[in-house]
């Protein structure tokens, strides 16, 4: 089975989170006049001059502008603005034209055939072709650490048909094969140069803007391409301020120093305080979850997972800890995918209930202690936590709380994150709060399949032959079934619960009012349709 296409979310294991030099612009200086100007001179300069046609965003120090790269994630979003991705990948999962004006599929999901927009130019005005694609592909195959890289891993070999048209051949069938092809594509004639030019090249792209000067530490300047495939963006130009971290760039945004943020912090909302902000709120794809040590005989019983799932009232938790800034979940497909069963009855909190499923299993609750007991052996587990994430240490205190109420014991443990990656890693644990940055190109394998749960990331250590079969299935659906193959694979998931799942965090993108047009974020790409918006 093909390796699951995931990134763990930082709080959980390392979140690898998608991240320039250039050379230093001139400041250019008014020379002192000694004469004094003239009545036509003064008159103009007593006129307000109009305002600029600029929009002003952040990203952190650069490492490089090389795409490819690059592994910051808010100097990924910047770096969208000049290059253009393979495809488009949607809110819901769904891919759309880009790069690659059409595609076909052949029919065993084992090749793609890829025709590109043939209007599409370099800054450099060079036309981009097929051997571009072609380029940047094995350019992400040679990069060791490009954030990239699960993309091209399942790709054998790629042929070129003509300028225009390429076909890609995969090493086995992929359900979520087309949602690989989001990638930024580079010009070869640009960057088919040895590794330590091709980390410092100025940009060269084929995206809504193009790269004009660098000041290293303060800002990078970008102007509108008139040439974009898409259409001229009503923005004239676009300033990069140099911001060290996020929290830094939110009040920057609150002190009207730059125009637009994107983030998933809990709080986002006091840094939009201010009526003229426009909230765009996307679902993630980070995916919380309480997971089960499987090893523990407690929880291999369906009906006790089932009796934890009903005993949290998740939609509380969500309205107090994250002001309603997540979707309640049963199972790791988001409520914003294509692929979300929406028949799917959602295992609401219901205390009677789980102290029913527990009782029918044998528990019983102990009159001193209220705890539900089974052969004198108390439900109780301990719950441990990474420490530095504030959201977490608080969902675990009330999730105490929630299971005190039907009888079971929890106690919560607070580690730093090394220690607490190598207690789930060793497996020496109850029960950890946890989360996945889930691909779009799902394969749910590498986390519920029975194969990894010795070395691999089955970190629960879970085991059942009809699980693994469902995502055998889901991972070898092709377009006519993939519907009816991840409805099943969700309600299995929903009745065997081997995470209690918890839900799918929001992100947000922030602008000021004066940004105006149609803003249509993806989560991937929050510029995907820039050359829409405009300034007033």
């Amino acid at each position: 089975m093909m390796k699951g296409y995931k990134i763990l979310v930082a709080t959980l294991m390392a979140l690898v989170i998608f991240t320039g030099c250039g050379v230093q612009d001139m400041a250019l200086q008014d020379e002192l006049q000694e004469n004094e100007p003239s009545e036509a001179v003064a008159l103009q300069t007593d006129e307000k001059k109009p305002p600029e046609n600029k929009m002003i965003i952040a990203m952190d120090v650069p490492t490089t502008l090389n795409p490819l790269y690059n592994t910051q994630e808010n100097v990924e979003q910047a770096l969208y603005l000049m290059f253009s991705p393979l495809i488009n990948i949607e809110e819901n999962g769904t891919i759309s034209a880009n790069v690659a004006h059409s595609w076909m599929v052949n029919e065993n999901n084992t090749a793609v055939t890829l025709t590109l927009d043939n209007t599409i130019k370099w800054h450099d005005g060079k036309a981009l072709t097929t051997d571009d694609v072609i380029f940047s592909i094995e350019q992400i195959q040679a990069i060791s650490e490009s954030p990239y890289k699960q993309t091209v891993e399942n790709i054998s070999s790629v042929e070129k048909i003509d300028d225009k048209t390429l076909k890609i051949f995969y090493k086995q069938s992929f359900s979520g094969m087309l949602q690989t092809l989001f990638f930024p594509i580079i010009p070869k004639h640009v960057y088919d140069v040895p590794e330590s030019s091709a980390m410092t090249i100025n940009p060269i792209g084929s995206g809504p803007f193009k790269f004009k000067s660098m000041t290293p530490l303060k800002h990078m300047q970008l102007e509108a391409n008139q040439d974009y495939f898409r259409g001229a963006p009503q923005i004239e130009a676009v300033e990069v301020s140099i911001i060290p971290d996020e929290e830094s760039s939110l009040h920057a945004f609150k002190q009207d120093l730059i125009d637009v943020v994107y983030t998933d912090i809990t709080e986002w909302g006091k840094y939009a305080n201010d009526k003229s902000s426009k909230i765009h709120e996307l679902t993630s794809n980070i995916y919380e979850f309480m997971g089960l040590n499987f090893n523990k005989a407690v929880f291999q019983n369906a009906n006790v997972r089932k009796a934890l799932m009903h005993g949290l009232d998740r939609e509380e938790m969500i309205y107090l800890y994250y002001l309603d800034h997540a979707a309640v979940t049963d199972t790791p497909i988001s409520p914003s995918s294509y692929l979300y069963d929406k028949g799917l009855p959602t295992q609401g909190y219901d205390k009677e209930k789980s102290k029913l499923l527990l009782t029918q299993e044998g528990y019983e609750r102990d009159g001193k202690t209220g705890l539900m007991t089974k052969n004198e052996i108390p439900l109780a587990f301990t719950l441990i936590i990474n420490a530095e994430n504030w959201d977490r240490v608080k969902i675990a205190g009330e999730i105490k709380k929630m299971y005190k109420e039907i009888g079971v014991e929890v106690t919560v443990q607070e580690f730093d994150r090394a220690t607490y990656l190598s207690k789930i890693e060793t497996r020496q644990y109850d029960a950890f709060l946890g989360g996945w940055q889930l691909s779009y190109a799902l394969d749910l394998s590498f986390a519920f399949h029975s194969s990894q749960a010795i070395s691999g990331q089955n970190y629960v250590n879970y085991k059942d032959s009809k699980m693994d079969e469902l995502l055998q299935q889901s991972f070898l659906a092709t377009e006519s079934n993939i519907l009816e193959s991840y409805a099943a694979l969700q309600q299995f998931f929903a009745e065997q619960n081997p995470y209690i799942s918890l839900y799918f965090k929001k992100k947000v993108l922030l602008t000021k009012g004066k940004i105006t047009g149609d803003i249509k974020p993806t989560p991937l790409n929050v510029f995907s349709n820039v050359e829409l918006w405009a300034i007033e």
